[in-house]
């Protein structure tokens, strides 16, 4: 079940742990297997750690120009499809799946009651389960969306800081030595950390979003079918 955004949320940490509830979920609110709650990050990671070890001298220039490209080619690809989703798909829900009031007479008094509608048996039961489910989908489109633009942004800063300080992410790592400990050796150590985690997450970030990409496209478009076919 999704929870209401938290008071003291920042927009990042809600929009993530949002996302995070929201990949849990399938179309009906139903919790997915292990595999579709987590095969980003059974292939992001291992997959990353791979690339940074077969290349020990970092991402050629021309790699992370169309890495910087493609981002930004996706980012512009989603905004798009986003706005097209909540003109086209978007549906208030106040007019269809509000609650019912209903006016029980007990003997001289009159009770009211509220149902939700999910009490109340329809003929057109097929019809409010596809509003209902329009309504969950849009809701988690926009946050996937909104997530996957964001990871993307952070991405691309993470390349510029490796096309700013290229000599520093050009450092070889398997000609690193361990020595005597000291003041200069910690910190070219520190540094060598910093390097290989954003060469890491830019990898990370990159297949992250590729994936997510594939998987929110491909449901717009699923959903656009059905809705476009439906009597």
């Amino acid at each position: 079940m999704i929870t209401d955004p938290r008071p003291n949320d920042i927009f990042i940490t809600r929009v993530y742990r949002q996302a995070r509830e929201f990949e849990r979920l399938d179309i009906n609110g139903k919790p997915k297997n292990y595999w579709r709650r987590n095969a980003r990050y059974l292939i992001a990671l291992p997959l990353s750690v791979l690339i940074c070890v077969l290349l020990p001298s970092g991402y050629h220039a021309a790699f992370l120009e169309m890495v910087a490209t493609i981002l930004s080619v996706l980012i512009g690809l989603l905004l798009t499809a986003l706005v097209f989703a909540l003109d086209k798909g978007y549906r208030p829900t106040d007019n269809d799946c509000a609650d019912y009031n209903l006016d029980i007479a007990e003997g001289d008094e009159i009770r009211d009651i509220q149902l939700s509608v999910n009490r109340v048996r329809h003929a057109n039961a097929r019809e409010k389960l596809w509003i209902k489910q329009s309504s969950f989908y849009i809701s988690k489109f926009n946050i996937l969306v909104g997530k996957n633009v964001i990871t993307a942004l952070w991405a691309l800063a993470l390349v510029s800081i490796c096309v700013l300080f290229s000599d520093c992410f050009t450092i070889n790592l398997s000609d690193y030595e361990i020595t005597v400990p000291s003041i200069e050796s910690i910190l070219k150590f520190i540094g060598l950390v910093i390097v290989t985690a954003i060469r890491f997450f830019i990898c990370y970030f990159f297949i992250e979003i590729l994936y997510n990409t594939t998987g929110i496209i491909s449901s717009l478009v699923n959903f656009m079918s059905i809705k476009i076919h439906r009597p």
